[in-house]
């Protein structure tokens, strides 16, 4: 009888574990609801009444990948795109292409691409230097070693972009994966 009542015991944990696994989506599988519900905002993806917009957009400093260093203010008087990604980030990886694509089309448009890798979730730079080499990313890559550039700019998903105007106020936050179509109409309307 004591046997029985442990194996009903065990059967009953189990299906409850299991509803609440379920009921609870994971990390990732809640980092896709949150993109999609930002999506579903009638003006796309691209947030318009964030508290940074319109605000000027935080200076700041880091080493890239190939050693150097960037200052957003360096470049004043040009519209930057700033990205902020990972490589494990599947949404950064479909966004990537989208990136290089814009960069190559307006590259003579005074518009800069700046993608902030945040270098504090990753495991080394090794796979940020091999991911750039092997998708032949064409613009800066400015390394966020201790994640304070993220912190200054509020991101809490990513990948999250921002445009920034050439007096440097922030226009545009995108949350989620940023496509050319979208930046072109946000930048050339």
């Amino acid at each position: 009888m004591k046997g029985k009542f442990q194996y009903g015991l065990l059967i009953s944990l189990t299906v409850l574990f299991g509803f609440l696994a379920w009921q609870n989506p994971s990390v990732s599988e809640r980092s896709k609801q949150e993109i999609d519900k930002a999506n579903t905002i009638k003006v796309g993806s691209v947030v318009s009444g964030a508290a940074e917009i319109g605000r000027k957009a935080p200076d700041f400093t880091l080493s890239t990948i190939d050693g150097k260093n960037v200052s957003l203010s360096q470049f004043q008087g040009k519209t930057v795109i700033l990205n902020f990604w990972t490589t494990w980030c599947t949404y950064c990886k479909d966004e990537i292409p989208e990136l290089i694509n814009f960069y190559h089309l307006h590259k003579e448009d005074d518009v800069v691409v700046l993608a902030v890798n945040l270098s504090s979730e990753e495991e080394s730079l090794e796979p940020v230097a091999m991911f750039a080499h092997d998708l032949g990313i064409p613009f800066r890559i400015p390394l966020d070693k201790e994640g304070k550039v993220a912190t200054a700019y509020k991101v809490v998903m990513i990948p999250t972009t921002f445009v920034i105007a050439p007096d440097g106020t922030i226009q545009h936050k995108i949350l989620g994966p940023a496509n050319l179509k979208q930046l072109e109409k946000l930048l050339f309307k």
